[in-house]
């Protein structure tokens, strides 16, 4: 491994821990009441129609058990509920609530403020390169868990 590698080994987790808790730490300053990985299921739900609780915990990686804790915690909140599915009455589709729905506007705000003060200070040019090297890393990453 070159000293470039090195050094992202290093950096790139430290400075996503920290990135976290700066938005944890904003979105706990405004009251919101959610949690980084509840907002992230909302982030998700609002994305991919007819999600469920599988998809949820194949997507954020995390046990089946744990997943449905949250999403109980998320739909005795209001934030979220679930709705049986209109071909396979097996299946119960998540859905984000109204109520849901205007939390999710407030997360996105906070965690906008906090990338901003994150970003303060960075030339557009060196923005763009990371975005750039960030998405090729992404794009790596999704092939490498593909195989």
């Amino acid at each position: 491994m070159n000293t470039l590698s090195q050094q992202f080994t290093l950096l790139l987790p430290g400075m996503l821990r920290n990135t976290v808790r700066v938005i944890a730490a904003r979105m706990d300053k405004e009251h919101l009441g959610i949690t980084i990985p509840q907002a992230g299921i909302l982030d998700f739900l609002l994305s991919h129609d007819e999600a469920v609780q599988t998809d949820l915990a194949q997507h954020f990686a995390k046990d089946k058990s744990v997943m449905l804790r949250t999403i109980d915690e998320m739909e005795k909140a209001g934030w979220v509920e679930r709705q049986m599915d209109p071909v396979d009455r097996r299946r119960k589709n998540l859905v984000v609530t109204k109520a849901g729905q205007a939390l999710h506007k407030k997360v996105v705000q906070v965690r906008a403020k906090a990338f901003a003060e994150v970003l303060e200070g960075m030339a557009e040019k060196d923005m763009t390169i990371c975005l750039r090297v960030l998405a090729s890393m992404n794009d790596n990453a999704l092939r490498i868990r593909k195989q």
